[in-house]
Protein backbone atom coordinates (compact mmCIF):
# COMPACT_ATOMS: atom_id res chain seq x y z
CA UNK A 1 0.00 0.00 0.00
CA UNK A 2 1.13 3.27 -1.01
CA UNK A 3 2.23 5.98 1.43
CA UNK A 4 3.56 9.71 2.44
CA UNK A 5 5.16 10.78 5.04
CA UNK A 6 3.97 14.17 6.30
CA UNK A 7 4.18 17.15 9.25
CA UNK A 8 1.37 19.54 9.33
CA UNK A 9 1.45 22.81 11.02
CA UNK A 10 0.08 26.16 10.77
CA UNK A 11 -1.13 29.37 12.27
CA UNK A 12 2.62 30.38 14.21
CA UNK A 13 1.13 34.10 13.55
CA UNK A 14 4.80 35.07 13.84
CA UNK A 15 5.54 38.73 14.86
CA UNK A 16 2.43 38.43 16.77
CA UNK A 17 2.48 42.03 18.75
CA UNK A 18 1.91 40.08 22.00
CA UNK A 19 0.18 42.71 24.03
CA UNK A 20 -1.04 41.56 26.68
CA UNK A 21 2.56 40.21 27.73
CA UNK A 22 4.60 42.55 29.94
CA UNK A 23 7.30 44.67 28.08
CA UNK A 24 10.41 42.74 29.05
CA UNK A 25 9.06 39.46 28.49
CA UNK A 26 7.58 40.03 25.34
CA UNK A 27 10.81 39.62 22.74
CA UNK A 28 11.35 36.74 24.88
CA UNK A 29 8.76 35.19 23.66
CA UNK A 30 9.26 36.30 20.24
CA UNK A 31 12.44 34.28 19.69
CA UNK A 32 10.26 31.32 21.38
CA UNK A 33 8.09 31.35 18.60
CA UNK A 34 10.45 31.55 15.88
CA UNK A 35 12.22 28.07 17.83
CA UNK A 36 9.46 26.48 17.69
CA UNK A 37 9.47 26.96 13.28
CA UNK A 38 13.16 25.41 13.98
CA UNK A 39 11.53 22.33 16.46
CA UNK A 40 9.40 21.53 13.74
CA UNK A 41 11.87 21.57 11.02
CA UNK A 42 14.18 19.24 13.19
CA UNK A 43 11.21 16.84 14.12
CA UNK A 44 10.16 16.68 10.27
CA UNK A 45 13.49 15.53 9.28
CA UNK A 46 14.05 13.26 12.45
CA UNK A 47 10.22 11.50 11.62
CA UNK A 48 12.01 11.18 7.73
CA UNK A 49 9.14 13.47 6.36
CA UNK A 50 8.75 13.57 2.65
CA UNK A 51 6.01 16.84 2.85
CA UNK A 52 5.69 19.95 5.35
CA UNK A 53 2.47 20.67 5.09
CA UNK A 54 1.85 24.92 6.54
CA UNK A 55 -1.88 25.68 6.44
CA UNK A 56 -1.86 29.19 6.61
CA UNK A 57 -1.38 32.21 9.19
CA UNK A 58 2.27 31.77 9.16
CA UNK A 59 2.68 35.60 9.83
CA UNK A 60 0.50 37.59 12.13
CA UNK A 61 0.01 40.34 9.48
CA UNK A 62 1.97 41.81 6.53
CA UNK A 63 4.12 43.31 8.77
CA UNK A 64 6.89 40.61 9.11
CA UNK A 65 10.47 41.84 10.14
CA UNK A 66 13.47 40.62 8.28
CA UNK A 67 15.06 38.43 10.77
CA UNK A 68 11.82 36.49 10.56
CA UNK A 69 11.86 36.01 6.95
CA UNK A 70 15.39 34.98 6.88
CA UNK A 71 15.14 32.62 9.58
CA UNK A 72 12.40 31.04 8.05
CA UNK A 73 14.06 30.68 4.79
CA UNK A 74 17.40 29.20 6.50
CA UNK A 75 15.35 26.81 8.22
CA UNK A 76 13.49 25.99 5.43
CA UNK A 77 16.45 25.22 3.60
CA UNK A 78 17.58 22.61 6.19
CA UNK A 79 14.05 20.25 5.12
CA UNK A 80 15.39 17.45 2.12
CA UNK A 81 11.74 17.71 1.22
CA UNK A 82 8.81 19.78 -0.01
CA UNK A 83 7.02 22.42 1.61
CA UNK A 84 4.14 23.59 0.93
CA UNK A 85 2.02 26.66 2.41
CA UNK A 86 -1.48 28.21 1.83
CA UNK A 87 -2.17 31.51 3.19
CA UNK A 88 -4.69 32.15 5.62
CA UNK A 89 -6.68 35.42 6.69
CA UNK A 90 -4.29 36.80 8.61
CA UNK A 91 -1.26 36.77 5.66
CA UNK A 92 -3.40 36.78 2.71
CA UNK A 93 -1.62 37.15 -0.65
CA UNK A 94 -1.39 40.68 -1.70
CA UNK A 95 1.15 42.78 -3.02
CA UNK A 96 2.45 43.80 0.54
CA UNK A 97 2.52 40.12 1.53
CA UNK A 98 6.04 38.63 2.07
CA UNK A 99 4.49 36.06 -0.16
CA UNK A 100 5.06 38.29 -2.82
CA UNK A 101 8.33 40.98 -1.40
CA UNK A 102 9.98 37.88 -0.42
CA UNK A 103 11.85 35.22 -2.40
CA UNK A 104 11.49 31.59 -0.38
CA UNK A 105 13.22 28.93 -0.77
CA UNK A 106 13.04 26.54 -3.74
CA UNK A 107 11.87 23.75 -1.76
CA UNK A 108 8.80 25.83 -0.59
CA UNK A 109 5.66 26.35 -2.37
CA UNK A 110 3.14 29.11 -1.79
CA UNK A 111 -0.34 28.41 -3.21
CA UNK A 112 -2.22 31.38 -4.50
CA UNK A 113 -5.04 30.50 -6.91
CA UNK A 114 -6.48 26.96 -6.50
CA UNK A 115 -3.13 24.80 -8.02
CA UNK A 116 -2.69 20.96 -8.11
CA UNK A 117 0.91 20.02 -8.00
CA UNK A 118 1.75 16.10 -9.22
CA UNK A 119 4.60 14.94 -7.42
CA UNK A 120 6.10 11.92 -8.97
CA UNK A 121 8.24 10.10 -7.14
CA UNK A 122 5.09 10.01 -4.22
CA UNK A 123 2.33 9.71 -6.68
CA UNK A 124 1.13 11.94 -4.27
CA UNK A 125 -1.14 15.00 -5.60
CA UNK A 126 -0.55 18.12 -3.28
CA UNK A 127 -3.21 21.04 -3.93
CA UNK A 128 -3.93 24.22 -2.47
CA UNK A 129 -5.73 27.41 -2.53
CA UNK A 130 -4.48 30.56 -0.49
CA UNK A 131 -6.47 33.60 0.79
CA UNK A 132 -6.28 36.56 -0.97
CA UNK A 133 -8.23 38.76 1.72
CA UNK A 134 -8.87 38.82 5.34
CA UNK A 135 -12.48 37.31 4.53
CA UNK A 136 -13.32 34.39 2.69
CA UNK A 137 -17.31 34.02 2.58
CA UNK A 138 -17.57 31.56 0.12
CA UNK A 139 -16.60 27.26 0.18
CA UNK A 140 -13.30 27.35 -1.33
CA UNK A 141 -13.69 23.43 -1.41
CA UNK A 142 -17.02 23.14 -2.97
CA UNK A 143 -17.17 21.70 -6.20
CA UNK A 144 -13.46 21.36 -6.31
CA UNK A 145 -12.07 17.73 -7.22
CA UNK A 146 -8.63 16.94 -7.86
CA UNK A 147 -8.21 16.23 -11.37
CA UNK A 148 -5.27 14.09 -10.99
CA UNK A 149 -5.62 10.08 -10.53
CA UNK A 150 -2.58 9.99 -8.43
CA UNK A 151 -2.94 7.13 -5.55
CA UNK A 152 -2.77 10.11 -2.79
CA UNK A 153 -4.09 13.29 -2.76
CA UNK A 154 -3.72 16.22 -0.44
CA UNK A 155 -5.44 19.38 -0.22
CA UNK A 156 -3.53 22.27 2.36
CA UNK A 157 -6.39 24.83 2.82
CA UNK A 158 -7.48 27.39 5.55
CA UNK A 159 -10.61 27.84 6.50
CA UNK A 160 -13.22 26.51 9.27
CA UNK A 161 -15.21 23.41 8.74
CA UNK A 162 -19.05 24.23 9.96
CA UNK A 163 -22.43 23.51 8.90
CA UNK A 164 -23.23 27.55 8.99
CA UNK A 165 -21.64 30.24 7.60
CA UNK A 166 -18.27 31.86 8.41
CA UNK A 167 -15.92 34.65 7.26
CA UNK A 168 -13.05 32.32 6.78
CA UNK A 169 -13.84 30.07 4.00
CA UNK A 170 -16.71 27.92 5.40
CA UNK A 171 -15.76 24.56 4.47
CA UNK A 172 -18.77 21.59 4.90
CA UNK A 173 -18.96 18.23 5.98
CA UNK A 174 -20.99 17.54 2.52
CA UNK A 175 -17.78 19.25 0.11
CA UNK A 176 -15.25 17.27 2.07
CA UNK A 177 -17.06 13.88 1.71
CA UNK A 178 -17.51 14.59 -1.69
CA UNK A 179 -14.10 16.09 -2.96
CA UNK A 180 -12.27 12.70 -3.37
CA UNK A 181 -8.60 13.61 -1.78
CA UNK A 182 -7.26 11.10 -0.09
CA UNK A 183 -6.70 13.90 3.05
CA UNK A 184 -7.21 17.84 3.92
CA UNK A 185 -4.86 19.60 6.25
CA UNK A 186 -6.51 22.88 7.66
CA UNK A 187 -5.61 25.29 9.35
CA UNK A 188 -7.62 28.45 11.38
CA UNK A 189 -8.31 26.77 14.38
CA UNK A 190 -5.72 26.75 17.41
CA UNK A 191 -6.59 23.63 19.01
CA UNK A 192 -5.74 19.93 17.46
CA UNK A 193 -9.16 18.35 15.96
CA UNK A 194 -8.24 14.86 16.38
CA UNK A 195 -8.36 12.93 12.46
CA UNK A 196 -11.48 13.57 11.67
CA UNK A 197 -13.39 11.16 8.56
CA UNK A 198 -16.35 12.49 5.87
CA UNK A 199 -16.70 10.01 3.98
CA UNK A 200 -13.81 8.47 2.78
CA UNK A 201 -11.58 11.50 3.27
CA UNK A 202 -9.71 12.13 6.40
CA UNK A 203 -9.45 15.65 8.05
CA UNK A 204 -7.86 17.35 10.84
CA UNK A 205 -6.34 20.81 12.56
CA UNK A 206 -3.02 20.65 13.85
CA UNK A 207 -3.99 23.84 15.84
CA UNK A 208 -0.79 26.32 16.71
CA UNK A 209 2.14 24.73 17.64
CA UNK A 210 3.27 27.31 20.33
CA UNK A 211 0.40 29.12 22.20
CA UNK A 212 0.77 32.98 22.92
CA UNK A 213 -1.65 33.12 25.79
CA UNK A 214 -3.93 32.30 28.11
CA UNK A 215 -7.04 31.96 25.44
CA UNK A 216 -4.68 29.26 24.22
CA UNK A 217 -4.20 26.79 26.86
CA UNK A 218 -2.51 23.17 26.84
CA UNK A 219 -0.11 21.22 25.18
CA UNK A 220 0.17 22.59 21.48
CA UNK A 221 2.14 20.52 18.43
CA UNK A 222 1.98 19.23 15.14
CA UNK A 223 -0.07 16.59 12.99
CA UNK A 224 2.42 13.42 12.41
CA UNK A 225 2.49 10.36 10.23
CA UNK A 226 1.58 8.65 7.15
CA UNK A 227 -1.35 9.36 4.39
CA UNK A 228 -2.68 6.60 2.42
CA UNK A 229 -5.01 6.42 -0.68
CA UNK A 230 -8.04 5.76 1.83
CA UNK A 231 -7.24 6.06 5.70
CA UNK A 232 -4.27 7.66 7.40
CA UNK A 233 -1.64 7.17 10.20
CA UNK A 234 -1.27 10.34 12.16
CA UNK A 235 -0.66 11.09 15.62
CA UNK A 236 -0.50 14.34 17.30
CA UNK A 237 3.07 15.42 18.46
CA UNK A 238 3.52 18.61 21.28
CA UNK A 239 6.35 20.85 20.26
CA UNK A 240 5.49 23.64 22.87
CA UNK A 241 8.26 25.21 24.64
CA UNK A 242 6.15 26.45 27.11
CA UNK A 243 2.44 26.30 27.95
CA UNK A 244 -0.05 28.30 28.82
CA UNK A 245 -2.45 26.85 32.15
CA UNK A 246 -4.40 27.97 34.14
CA UNK A 247 -4.94 27.23 37.70
CA UNK A 248 -7.30 27.72 40.79
CA UNK A 249 -4.95 27.36 44.47
CA UNK A 250 -6.88 27.32 47.27
CA UNK A 251 -5.32 29.30 50.52
CA UNK A 252 -7.64 28.23 52.93
CA UNK A 253 -5.59 28.07 56.30
CA UNK A 254 -3.23 30.25 54.90
CA UNK A 255 -2.05 33.78 56.49
CA UNK A 256 1.35 35.12 55.43
CA UNK A 257 2.82 35.87 52.14
CA UNK A 258 5.39 33.55 52.36
CA UNK A 259 3.38 30.77 53.07
CA UNK A 260 0.51 31.66 50.58
CA UNK A 261 3.85 31.73 47.64
CA UNK A 262 4.55 28.62 49.16
CA UNK A 263 1.29 26.79 48.85
CA UNK A 264 0.88 28.35 45.15
CA UNK A 265 4.40 26.83 43.78
CA UNK A 266 3.57 23.33 44.96
CA UNK A 267 0.31 23.46 42.86
CA UNK A 268 2.11 24.70 39.73
CA UNK A 269 4.32 21.35 38.33
CA UNK A 270 6.14 22.54 35.88
CA UNK A 271 8.06 26.17 36.61
CA UNK A 272 8.64 26.84 32.97
CA UNK A 273 5.10 27.10 32.23
CA UNK A 274 3.10 30.72 32.21
CA UNK A 275 0.78 30.84 34.52
CA UNK A 276 -2.49 32.64 35.18
CA UNK A 277 -3.15 32.05 39.03
CA UNK A 278 -6.31 32.80 40.66
CA UNK A 279 -6.49 32.57 44.50
CA UNK A 280 -9.54 30.72 45.91
CA UNK A 281 -10.85 29.26 49.37
CA UNK A 282 -12.07 31.34 52.36
CA UNK A 283 -10.27 33.51 54.11
CA UNK A 284 -10.55 35.87 58.04
CA UNK A 285 -12.02 39.09 57.40
CA UNK A 286 -9.25 40.61 58.95
CA UNK A 287 -6.60 39.21 56.00
CA UNK A 288 -5.00 41.87 54.01
CA UNK A 289 -3.95 40.05 50.48
CA UNK A 290 -0.94 41.92 49.55
CA UNK A 291 -0.82 40.39 45.91
CA UNK A 292 2.09 42.72 45.09
CA UNK A 293 4.22 40.94 48.03
CA UNK A 294 3.17 37.79 46.58
CA UNK A 295 4.20 38.39 43.18
CA UNK A 296 7.73 39.86 44.24
CA UNK A 297 8.07 35.85 46.21
CA UNK A 298 6.84 33.93 42.89
CA UNK A 299 8.95 36.12 40.65
CA UNK A 300 11.88 34.72 41.96
CA UNK A 301 10.60 31.16 41.01
CA UNK A 302 8.52 32.06 37.68
CA UNK A 303 9.12 32.94 34.44
CA UNK A 304 5.02 34.91 33.76
CA UNK A 305 2.16 34.80 35.88
CA UNK A 306 -0.77 36.65 36.25
CA UNK A 307 -2.02 36.46 39.92
CA UNK A 308 -6.03 37.27 40.76
CA UNK A 309 -7.59 36.89 43.96
CA UNK A 310 -10.99 35.17 44.18
CA UNK A 311 -10.98 34.53 47.78
CA UNK A 312 -14.26 34.61 49.97
CA UNK A 313 -14.66 36.21 53.30
CA UNK A 314 -15.19 33.25 56.00
CA UNK A 315 -18.17 34.59 57.94
CA UNK A 316 -19.23 33.64 61.72
CA UNK A 317 -22.05 33.28 63.77
CA UNK A 318 -20.64 35.49 66.65
CA UNK A 319 -20.15 38.06 63.41
CA UNK A 320 -23.15 38.10 62.91
CA UNK A 321 -25.01 38.48 66.26
CA UNK A 322 -22.17 40.88 67.32
CA UNK A 323 -23.95 44.26 67.30
CA UNK A 324 -21.76 45.91 65.62
CA UNK A 325 -21.55 47.83 62.66
CA UNK A 326 -19.61 44.70 61.15
CA UNK A 327 -22.34 42.51 62.82
CA UNK A 328 -25.57 44.73 61.33
CA UNK A 329 -23.77 44.80 57.73
CA UNK A 330 -24.08 40.94 57.87
CA UNK A 331 -27.45 41.04 59.19
CA UNK A 332 -28.34 42.68 55.98
CA UNK A 333 -26.47 40.52 54.04
CA UNK A 334 -28.24 37.62 55.14
CA UNK A 335 -31.30 38.92 54.73
CA UNK A 336 -31.16 40.28 51.10
CA UNK A 337 -29.64 36.33 50.42
CA UNK A 338 -32.87 34.80 51.96
CA UNK A 339 -34.92 37.02 50.37
CA UNK A 340 -33.29 36.13 46.74
CA UNK A 341 -34.35 39.32 45.43
CA UNK A 342 -31.01 40.09 45.00
CA UNK A 343 -28.61 39.31 42.66
CA UNK A 344 -26.15 36.71 44.57
CA UNK A 345 -23.12 37.01 42.60
CA UNK A 346 -23.48 40.56 43.68
CA UNK A 347 -24.13 40.51 47.16
CA UNK A 348 -21.34 37.92 47.20
CA UNK A 349 -19.16 40.51 46.22
CA UNK A 350 -20.80 43.25 48.20
CA UNK A 351 -19.87 40.82 51.60
CA UNK A 352 -16.14 40.06 50.81
CA UNK A 353 -15.51 43.81 50.00
CA UNK A 354 -17.56 45.05 52.92
CA UNK A 355 -16.30 42.54 55.33
CA UNK A 356 -12.58 43.31 54.34
CA UNK A 357 -13.21 47.09 54.74
CA UNK A 358 -14.88 47.06 58.16
CA UNK A 359 -12.46 44.84 59.76
CA UNK A 360 -9.80 47.77 58.83
CA UNK A 361 -11.20 49.22 61.83
CA UNK A 362 -10.42 46.74 64.03
CA UNK A 363 -6.62 47.91 63.93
Amino acid sequence: MKSVRIVQSGDFHLDSPLALHHESFRRQRREELLQSFSRIIDFSIKTDASLLLLTGDLFDSSRVTPKTLDFLAKEMKRFPGRIFISPGNHDPISAESPYETYTFPDNAHIFREYEEIHLKDLDCLVCGQGFTGAYQHQNMLEGRKPEHSAAIRILVMHGEVTSGTSAYNPVSKESIEESGFSYIALGHRHEFSGICQAGCTSYAYAGIPEGRGFDELGDKGVIYGEIFDKGTGLSFHRTSIRNYCAVDVSITGHFTTEEIAERILKALPDKSALYKIELTGTVPSYLHLDLTSIETVLSRHLVYFTLTDATTVHETIDQISENTLKGLFLKTIMERREASSDDLNLLEEASNMGLRILSQEDF
